[in-house]
């Protein structure tokens, strides 16, 4: 046991390094590539970490006695300081964009990770509960830090700063003299200074936005002559936004988050009666302007604009006579460029009495507002690629699911609409059935609901209009002589009820058609469909999966892992076994068999769980950043006080401890679950900070028990004289974690996520009813 708090100090910090490394390297991979491949750098970190520990087991072997443990520390914190350093000089400097070289910089920092962890662990076996408190609390900061960080450094400092960090911990146990210890300190010190004063500047260089088709910034223009300038550029937690303008014309600009995701921001003079005619023109041609045009000044009294960006939508708005604007934004970074640049667009955002601007997540918003609307607008991101759109959680998907459509009818009045821009038409028809299912479950019929319709389709962002009560004949015709009326070449209208619409190449009318005959029902059309239309839901919200079933990736990922979760359990047991009936140690086999049932166990447990209570937790708090971080940080904080007193708790009989921890996991992960949506609704109207603090106290508890299994792993093996296994068993947990998380998602994309939580809890049922009733564990002399 460590004779003061020094190394669980730095194993704190190297926790919270590493962890910050993780969120930050996802966001710089989705300015390179064509997404941010979060679910993948959070494998590859996980399978790092254990890879460390299953690489400890056979291969560092230090002698008998310490002196050679701290230097084995030191090393290893020194080349995780390293890796990051490399991963700047080949990522950043020398604008690397393979992504398999990419993916191995990541995983390196965590192998080295991994190493120290499992030696941790192994050295100061008999303190675990409080080594693995450190680890867990270090790793909650490490959490909520990047959240922070990039309001003090870009992304490349950013790194840079954390490899400060290691090289500051790894220096206590290089074993120089004093002196020449202090001397190094205050260099690092003074250069980590020096790195926070000048934190924002590019001395590293600009991080390179990948080449990709996928790329919009690159390919606005089909013209390469048109070059895309970026003229400003901030960090944030959402990633890199640009602000570009272009050599063959001053009217528009373009804001980008990563590359990707363009929104324009127009040239206005600030005058509505006097203001340059060509900016009418422009926006007249874009599908999600068309659909204001045909509005009365009756109807256009209070519209809310979900995701304005540059603010196309707020300026026509403006321009068409809307009363009241409101646009909630995600993004601060768009908002406070689109202010900064406000001599350009005419101050959309600061000049104009009638516009209010939120900085929040859109589907929250709707459900925390009393408010109601004439017109809510939604237009997705014009892109060639789904670039924030991640597997596990985006704030798209959250917007277009069956709850979240009832919840925008909800906030319209009586003859409101909703206007939907999608990227294509594929997407089209799949929001169109789940506002069927919508209005089906607000008791409209297939039948009737199809009279709330009003759509422009095409292959390239068609527009849906979707209102709350059913149109008229009336009203059907006076919208198509108007529609009539506009120039030959703007979005067309494709779909009105009662008329005779064509349905030749639009596959949106010949779904409408279907229904409106009868012949066929909306499920049937759903199964015989080749693509994944059917209707999304809260609890299964990947909208942007178009293939049925699961995506072969993540199929061929889940088999990878299985078989290399078994083989780091099956080939290291069949050599102890080997050695071990040689020595003639049967017994001591029979209690390896044990622990490794409950690494195991709980690697799965742990991350289904986690990434369920993730997708739960992200509509009340707003986003998915500041979800993750209250999720971790409440989870880790509260499963490092388990840990540090968890072993208090029957604290000779491990096995009981176990059973009886197992049990109150299941038992408090069904109460949270049935409670927190009644607790955390009443909660929508409060802020950030208040919601935040409900969130953690709802999980604290969870996490106080979920802290508790590991160590207590860990303390059966030291009780059992096994501690030469304790490296190979914190490998093994953390490639089933990784097993654990490729687990949840597939079962989420099956079932929905809350049949993903009971079986994540299932994993200690399983413990609590395979533990046998009596200790067998020996206690020490």
């Amino acid at each position: 046991m460590p004779n003061n708090r020094i190394p669980y100090l730095r194993l704190l910090i190297i926790s919270a390094a590493v962890i910050s490394f993780e969120i930050v390297s996802t966001r710089i991979s989705s300015l390179i590539f064509v997404q941010n491949y979060a679910f993948i750098i959070l494998s590859l970190a996980i399978l790092g970490l254990g890879s460390g520990g299953i690489y400890s087991f056979y291969r560092i072997k230090p002698e008998e006695g310490s002196t050679q443990h701290p230097k084995i520390f030191s090393l290893f914190i020194l080349l995780s300081g390293i890796s990051l350093i490399a991963f700047i000089v080949l990522e950043i400097i020398l604008a690397v964009t393979n992504p398999y070289i990419y993916f191995f910089l990541v995983f390196v920092p965590f192998f080295f990770a991994g190493i120290v962890y499992a030696e941790f662990f192994g050295t100061y076996a008999s303190a675990g509960f409080t080594i693995y408190a450190s680890d867990l609390v270090g790793a909650s900061l490490g959490s909520i830090l990047p959240i922070y960080i990039f309001n003090v450094f870009n992304a490349a400092n950013a790194i840079l700063f954390l490899a400060l960090v290691l090289f500051i911990s790894s220096v206590h146990y290089f074993g120089i003299e004093r002196k020449k210890q202090g001397l190094l300190y205050f260099s690092l010190f003074c250069l980590a200074i020096a790195l926070i004063v000048f934190g924002k500047t590019d001395s590293l260089g600009k991080i390179p936005i990948g080449h990709f088709p996928e790329k919009d910034i690159y390919y606005t223009y089909d013209d390469p002559n048109i070059e895309p300038h970026i003229i400003d550029s901030r960090w944030s937690i959402n990633g890199r936004s640009d602000l570009v303008e272009y050599n063959n014309q001053n009217f528009v600009k373009d804001l980008f988050i990563d590359g990707a995701a363009g929104s324009q921001m127009f040239k206005f003079n600030g005058n509505i009666a006097r203001h340059d005619t060509l900016l009418d023109d422009l926006l007249l041609h874009h599908s999600t302007t068309i659909p204001l045009v045909f509005l009365s000044q009756a109807e256009k009294d209070n519209m809310l604009v979900i995701g304005p960006g540059g603010g196309g939508e707020i300026l026509a708005g403006i321009l068409g006579g809307v009363q009241k604007i409101t646009g909630v934004e995600v993004n601060s970074d768009f908002v406070d460029i689109v202010k900064t640049y406000g001599d350009f667009n005419g101050g959309i955002y600061t000049n104009f009495p009638n516009v209010k601007i939120e900085v929040a997540e859109g589907r929250h918003y709707i459900k925390s507002t009393s408010q109601h609307y004439n017109i809510i607008v939604l237009a997705l991101p014009s892109t060639k690629q789904l670039q924030n759109i991640d597997g596990l959680a985006s704030n798209e998907n959250f917007l277009l699911t069956v709850e979240a459509i009832k919840d925008y009818l909800k906030s319209l009045d009586q003859n409101g609409q909703l206007i939907f821009t999608l990227h294509n038409r594929w997407e089209l028809v799949r929001l169109i059935v789940t506002t069927l299912y919508a209005f089906k479950e607000n008791g409209i019929d297939n039948s009737d609901a199809i009279n709330h319709f009003l759509i422009l389709g095409s292959d390239y962002a068609p527009t849906i209009v979707i209102r709350k009560s059913a149109y008229t004949v009336d009203e059907i015709q006076a919208i198509a002589k108007v529609a009539r009326s506009l120039p030959a070449d703007v979005p067309r209208v494709t779909y009105l009820p009662f008329l005779n619409n064509p349905v030749n190449n639009q596959v949106e009318n010949v779904l409408l058609q279907y229904i409106k005959d009868g012949h066929i029902s909306l499920e049937e059309l759903i199964a015989k469909n080749s693509s994944d239309i059917s209707p999304v839901r809260d609890d299964s919200p990947f909208f942007y999966k178009v293939n049925k079933g699961v995506p072969g990736d993540f199929a061929n990922l889940f088999i990878a892992i299985s078989v290399v979760a078994l083989l780091s359990v099956i080939i290291p047991f069949m050599k102890i076994k080997s050695e071990l009936t040689k020595k003639r140690k049967q017994k001591e086999k029979e209690r390896v068999v044990l622990p490794l049932f409950v690494f195991i166990s709980i690697g799965i447990g742990f991350m289904i769980l986690e990434i369920s209570l993730f997708q739960k937790f992200i509509l009340y708090l707003g986003s998915p950043t500041i979800a993750l971080s209250v999720l971790l940080g409440s989870l880790l904080v509260g499963m490092g006080v388990g840990s540090f007193f968890g072993g208090q708790i029957y604290s000779q009989d491990v096995v009981k401890r176990l059973k009886h921890i197992s049990g109150l996991i299941v038992i408090a992960g069904v109460l949270l679950f049935v409670i927190h949506p009644f607790i955390l609704n009443e909660c929508l109207a409060y802020g950030l900070a208040i919601r935040a603090i409900v969130c953690f106290v709802l999980l604290f508890p969870f996490g106080f028990l979920l802290g508790i299994p590991f160590p207590s792993g860990i303390q059966m093996l030291k009780q059992n004289n096994l501690v030469q296994y304790i490296p190979w068993m914190y490998g093994v947990n953390g490639v089933f974690t990784v097993l654990g998380s490729v687990s949840a998602v597939i079962l989420s994309m099956t079932f929905g996520f809350t049949s993903s939580f009971f079986v994540g809890l299932g994993m200690y049922v399983i413990i609590f009813m395979f533990l046998p009733s009596g200790s067998i564990i020996r206690k020490q002399n």
